[in-house]
């Protein structure tokens, strides 16, 4: 039973399953203060799937990932760093969805994710995209020769480092020309703008009279606007990091279990007694 007077896309949302990704650039994971910040957006986001931007860490290790990311994130690849910059970490649920890598390089991480719900197969591409040449026309390059064929379902998330029109950003400037080529690739490859729902931009260079872009981007595929219409991006509130995290909320069609599961890390969690007390 649901209430009809509910808006249809609640009501759906309500009774079916959501595959939820967190994408967030976060500046780097060495600084221990970032762990539990990291694992408290995680739990926020309810996600499956995450996509960490810019780790600036050469390898990781299972004894690491544990530092902040619960355990029921089992599986994980990455793209190391060159130095202390850029670096791609991809961490996901196996009891969700399995993953097969496709690809890896410096700027993405290609993989192919399947559901063990329903079984849909679909693409995902984790980016962060250099700001200097010649890795920036790298690139460009390598998502231009990406094969999105028309009954295949693709999302390229993450942090792109362009942006669509000198709209996105708050103050006078940026290069044009940047602009032409982002769009040229967007549309060479047919993709579906997600829009990031109730935010402008999602970088500050935070200061007091801060500089604002969105450099962060979601798109998909043709046929994912078809298979997955109810496809949301929602922004977190913004910790530790210059960009703000976000939530990608997956509609489908599987119906939610009616079993409650009881997480055996939850009473650690802090703030977990107040919240059974509420």
């Amino acid at each position: 039973m649901h209430d009809h007077s509910l808006p249809p896309l609640l009501v759906f949302i309500m009774n079916n399953r959501n595959w939820n990704i967190l994408c967030w650039n976060i500046r780097g994971l060495n600084d221990s203060s970032k762990w539990d910040a990291v694992r408290n957006k995680i739990e926020e986001s309810s996600c499956s799937i995450i996509c960490l931007q810019e780790t600036k860490k050469e390898s990781f290790d299972s004894a690491f990932i544990r530092k902040f990311a619960p355990r029921r994130f089992d599986n994980f690849v990455y793209a190391p760093s060159v130095g202390a910059s850029v670096g791609i970490l991809v961490l996901w649920n196996s009891s969700h969805c399995s993953g097969q890598v496709m690809d890896i390089q410096l700027f993405a991480v290609f993989l192919n994710f399947t559901s063990v719900h329903n079984g849909d197969s679909w693409n995902l591409v984790s980016v962060y995209g250099p700001c200097q040449e010649p890795a920036r026309s790298s690139f460009v390059e390598w998502l231009r020769n990406l094969v999105i064929n028309d009954e295949d379902n693709w999302i390229i998330l993450g942090d792109f480092n362009f942006y669509r029109s000198l709209e996105n950003c708050n103050k006078q400037g940026g290069n044009v020309q940047d602009t032409l080529v982002f769009n040229d690739l967007i549309g060479y490859l047919g993709l579906i703008e997600l829009q990031l729902k109730g935010r402008a931009y999602t970088w500050s260079n935070m200061q007091n009279d801060p500089l604002l872009e969105q450099l962060d981007w979601f798109f998909t595929s043709v046929n994912w606007t078809v298979d997955y219409p109810n496809t949301l991006v929602l922004p977190l509130a913004k910790i530790t990091s210059d960009h703000i995290p976000c939530k990608v909320m997956i509609g489908t069609r599987v119906p939610k279990s009616n079993l409650f599961r009881f997480e055996n890390f939850w009473p650690n969690h802090p703030g977990f007694l107040e919240a059974v007390q509420r």
